[in-house]
């Protein structure tokens, strides 16, 4: 096959599976990487002593149930509230004299008592939505208050400017790109796998494969004057090929002699996070997500397994991360868009709700219970829990503290960082 300038524009679809996805603002991001002014903006200072801190985030998709996760159990409304859904009370893994986990979460019982975990209880935000995905969107931007195109991740990209000249500043893993990570002049790729994030080619042959690529290569490393929109694609598709080269080249010498859980989607994730990491190819933002929480009916045997997911995965990672010497760097969040009802429904299931707890993890917490658990006795006007802590004042932390930026100007305003991280 011969390419040409035109006829490559023209097949974009050679370039999908490279994984790249385009940031929010196309025209402001072709300018920046054409060496253009695309704002006044001046880099954000980062403290160096955390400039190689790395953030994995775990998105539970859904509306995880908090008060089936974090459990109130001596709260007697917790019984009241539901009659076949709450965990018995001998089942439950005590934490407190008052809360303890679900039965199925083990795992992060353990890194719990290592002292590894850090627990915020009753996050939310004002005036919270219950929509899937108009909650999400405000978890992964940062603004309840407006409909921002740009995520709170892409934002610090953004301002720290530490992914500019790097072929890998952050990797969502999965088929689509985590619009946490949506930014202006920051482009992160959308990782499946591996093996996948390499651009295909119309050819099975190996040598015409390679023949291919190097031509791609030659046309999007041609000089001249670029429109801003083939601006764009060509800056991506260069990334992306070197990506990939760096991203394969990097992992290929990992091993690891932990055993992580078989037929467990997060743990899979988190193993191929592992990799990467171990290969040391500058990514400090990750995204993994396990999904589905909207248990709306018969809740208690699909919310055990996805939280038996969860505890299981979690400390395979912490262990793989040890063994390579990077445990202290990594810190891992998890959100989901919103809790539960603390009412059960009428299918054994639970509807949505508002506050939820959110679990720090790593060796650089505070660890411990944070912030206060909501009253079961003093429920909002429709009978949801009333959140104690807004999730921007645990994401300030996690900028402040562990990235090492002011939070301020990512969040869009002022927030005290909630202290689970260590400094």
């Amino acid at each position: 096959m011969t390419f040409t300038r035109r006829s490559l524009l023209g097949r974009s679809a050679l370039l999908v599976a490279a994984g790249l996805t385009a940031p929010s603002f196309i025209a402001r991001t072709a300018l920046a990487l054409n060496g253009e002014t695309a704002g006044d903006q001046v880099p954000a200072t980062v403290d160096p002593t955390r400039g190689k801190k790395i953030l994995v985030a775990v998105q539970l998709t859904g509306g995880n149930d908090g008060l089936n996760t974090l459990i109130p159990f001596a709260d007697p409304g917790y019984y009241q509230f539901r009659s076949s859904l709450a965990i018995p009370t001998s089942d439950i893994l005590p934490l407190t004299d008052s809360v303890g986990l679900h039965p199925r979460l083990t795992g992060l019982k353990g890194l719990y008592d290592q002292g590894m975990v850090a627990i915020v209880q009753g996050v939310g935000y004002p005036n919270p939505n219950r929509s899937h995905f108009r909650s999400m969107d405000i978890w992964h931007t940062a603004r309840p208050d407006i409909m921002e195109r740009s995520g709170w991740l892409g934002r610090y990209l953004d301002a720290c400017q530490c992914g500019q000249n790097q072929l890998l500043p952050a990797v969502s893993v999965g088929d689509q790109l985590n619009s946490m990570f949506y930014a202006d002049t920051t482009l992160v790729p959308a990782v499946a796998s591996i093996g996948a994030f390499s651009l295909q080619t119309d050819s099975g042959d190996r040598n015409s494969r390679q023949l291919q690529i190097q031509t791609l290569r030659n046309i999007y490393n041609q000089a001249g004057n670029w429109p801003a929109h083939e601006a764009i694609m060509r800056q991506t598709a260069l990334k992306a090929l070197d990506g990939a080269d760096q991203l394969r080249q990097a992992t290929s010498a990992y091993h690891s002699q932990v055993e992580y859980p078989q037929n467990n989607a997060l743990a899979a994730q988190l193993q191929m996070v592992a990799q990467i990491i171990a290969g040391n190819v500058g990514a400090r933002l990750f995204s993994v997500q396990l999904s589905g929480f909207d248990t709306h009916a018969a809740q208690f045997d699909q919310q055990a397994n996805l939280l038996g997911e969860l505890g299981d995965a979690l400390p395979a990672f912490v262990q793989d991360l040890a063994g390579m010497g990077k445990l202290d760097d990594v810190t891992l969040m998890t959100f989901s868009e919103f809790g539960r009802r603390v009412a059960q429904n009428g299918s054994n299931g639970t509807d949505h709700g508002t506050a939820e707890p959110m679990f720090v993890i790593g060796s650089n917490v505070t660890p411990g219970l944070h912030a206060s658990y909501p009253s079961l006795q003093d429920l909002d006007d429709n009978g949801d829990l009333r959140f104690g802590t807004d999730f921007r004042n645990v994401y300030a932390a996690i900028l402040h503290d562990h990235l090492g930026l002011d939070p301020a100007p990512v969040l869009a305003g002022v927030y005290d960082p909630v202290r689970v991280i260590r400094v």
